[in-house]
């Protein structure tokens, strides 16, 4: 009977902790929702492929004919199609058809065709070479083109000086962010929840200092430690595996500031959830795993379906990956990602507002 009471005892407080039954199945669900979807986008269509028609002669119409079967494609001008790949990175490669292929192709004079890339969407690429040699064989039946080498492919990066990357180029800044997001929300989360249980909160109550100096006396601590562990994570991954950290060092130091600062000041949002020491981990791990998934951290941001890439627009962690790869993989400057890293810097004034808005001591 006593161990049957301990327990129903057990089980009344589990019922209770609502966080505890949060990170039971709400979390895991949603998880497994994010990475079957995920892993369930196999086609191809979704891929967006602007082409540049300035043959308009029955060659291009076939070999359009041919990409849209497998592929989003749309019929544009040269300037819309270089906003898409190489501004706004909605498309991986745009192709140009140039003007008088067919008239050439007909009298047997090889032309050339450019595949203009952003290999920084290095996977929705690789698909795009593979729909390449589907063509080639399928338009064997709609005149042969490609078969006999009157048309040419040349390919040339529109963001960089490289044509391809590697998987590591996505894990390790993807990975470096997400184990920087922990550290930050359980050292922020436990260090001040510490404070109940060190018995210092009484003392900082009655301290002739403001709640915002306290709090944010500790943020930037964490701040500092945060920035230094990220810095330290790519150039291990610089030093060790070859990886690209682009050619501004000061572009890729303010990056990692902005990111951090908008980690840490969410961190503070976390810890006001968190009401006390055992709900930190839940909680915690909660954040962690969706804002790592949905931003991108696990797998390329674009192999998600489009509802996804649509909601995480809204995450920290999906504008500090795509700051990281504009400064990795496309070479920008520090003026051309300041963008993305405005968009940081407000999460992280939203995010600390917020924390200082809902954050109490429980014991005060």
């Amino acid at each position: 009977m006593k161990l049957l009471r301990v327990m129903l005892k057990d089980l009344r407080l589990i019922v209770r902790d609502r966080s505890a039954l949060v990170s039971l199945l709400v979390v895991p669900i949603i998880i497994i929702l994010v990475v079957a979807e995920t892993q369930s986008e196999i086609g191809t269509q979704s891929i967006l492929f602007p082409i540049v028609n300035e043959d308009q002669g029955p060659v291009a119409n076939a070999l359009i004919k041919v990409f849209r079967e497998h592929l989003d494609v749309r019929e544009v001008d040269r300037a819309t199609a270089e906003r898409l790949v190489a501004v706004e990175n909605k498309a991986p490669a745009m192709l140009v058809l140039p003007a008088g292929m067919s008239k050439r192709y007909l009298t047997n004079k090889p032309s050339k065709i450019e595949l203009l890339t952003d290999p920084a969407q290095w996977a929705e690429l690789q698909a795009i070479r593979v729909i390449f040699l589907l063509a080639d064989r399928e338009a064997a039946s709609l005149g042969d083109p490609f078969e006999e080498e009157l048309l040419t492919l040349e390919e040339r990066s529109l963001t960089g000086k490289r044509l391809k990357f590697t998987s590591l180029e996505q894990n390790i800044p993807g990975f470096s962010v997400m184990f920087v997001l922990l550290s930050l929300i359980f050292s922020v989360s436990f260090g001040l929840r510490d404070e109940e249980v060190w018995g210092t909160t009484r003392r900082l109550a009655v301290a002739p200092v403001s709640q915002f100096t306290i709090l944010g006396g500790k943020l930037a601590a964490r701040l500092i430690v945060g920035t230094v562990q990220l810095l330290i994570l790519l150039g291990f991954g610089h030093w060790v595996y070859g990886l690209s950290l682009g050619r501004s060092p000061l572009a890729m130091v303010v990056v990692a500031i902005c990111i951090v600062f908008a980690m840490a000041c969410f961190s503070m949002v976390v810890a006001a959830l968190a009401r006390t020491r055992e709900q930190i981990i839940p909680v915690g791990l909660s954040a962690v795993f969706i804002l790592a998934a949905l931003g991108g951290c696990w797998w390329p941001f674009y192999e998600q379906p489009k509802w996804m890439q649509t909601i995480a627009h809204g995450l920290m962690t999906t504008w500090s990956m795509f700051a990281i790869h504009d400064v990795m993989l496309r070479d920008r400057t520090l003026w051309e990602v300041a963008p993305k890293l405005g968009i940081l810097m407000a999460y992280g004034l939203v995010s600390f507002a917020a924390g200082m808005r809902l954050f109490r001591y429980s014991e005060l």
